[in-house]
Order: structure tokens, then C-alpha cells, then sequence
């Protein structure tokens, strides 16, 4: 009969315990498939919410328009390697843009950028 019991609790608390776990996962953005679903002049500010999250950034135009920004950085998988990662790790950073005209989409880009790109702001084109 303990045994019993004691095989109860023990995966109780493994399930338990990977619950908790799962549950404190960092949100995974993937802005290059879900930009994707934005189509101009048809994609309402409800639905990019939808597809793309809150956003990072967000300003009003002068014309009435609005313009969000996501970003998100993806890094190698040298790039976590401890005390040395910096050096040898490479990171990449995502940045999408959407402009509105009321509730509808005007334009999406996305671009992808190096680190450097990034600190000094997007080049010229």
C-alpha cells in the first residue's frame, strides 16, 4: 500500500513539475513566416496583432498613419557557449515594419540585419 502511494506522489509531481516548466518557456517569435500573413491594403491592425503580437515599437505619422516595429535577435547556437560565446557566436536581427492608414495596412517589410547594421541603424538603400 505505501508503495502505492509513493508511486502516486512521485508522478504527480513529475507532472507537476514539467507543467511548470513548459510554462515558463520564452515566447518564440518567427517574424519571417508570420510577416507573411500581413497583405497590404487588406490586413486589418486586429489581425497583425494577431499574427505578429504586441509590437516593440510604435509611432504616430504626421499624416495620420501609424507605424509599428517588431524585432527579435536570432543567435547561433555557438553563440550561447559559455564565457566564450560573444566572440564566436554570431547574431542576426530581425526587424519587421508596418505602416497603417486607419485600421489597414499600408506596407510590411522585412529586413534582416547584422549586428553592426543594427547598432548604427539601417543602411541607405
Amino acid at each position: 500500500m505505501y508503495k502505492k502511494w509513493f508511486v502516486i506522489v512521485v508522478v504527480l509531481f513529475a507532472v507537476f513539475a514539467m507543467g511548470i516548466t513548459g510554462c515558463a518557456k520564452k515566447h518564440v517569435r518567427h517574424l519571417a513566416s508570420d510577416v507573411c500573413l500581413v497583405t497590404p491594403e487588406k490586413t486589418t491592425k486586429e489581425q497583425v496583432l494577431t499574427y505578429l503580437g504586441q509590437p516593440d515599437e510604435q509611432y504616430e505619422m504626421t499624416d495620420g498613419g501609424e507605424t509599428w516595429i517588431y524585432y527579435d535577435v536570432k543567435k547561433t547556437a555557438l553563440h550561447n557557449t559559455p564565457y566564450i560565446g560573444d566572440k564566436i557566436g554570431d547574431k542576426k536581427y530581425e526587424k519587421v515594419t508596418v505602416t497603417f492608414v486607419g485600421d489597414i495596412v499600408q506596407t510590411s517589410v522585412y529586413r534582416l540585419l547584422t549586428e553592426e547594421e543594427f547598432q548604427e541603424g539601417e543602411p541607405a538603400k
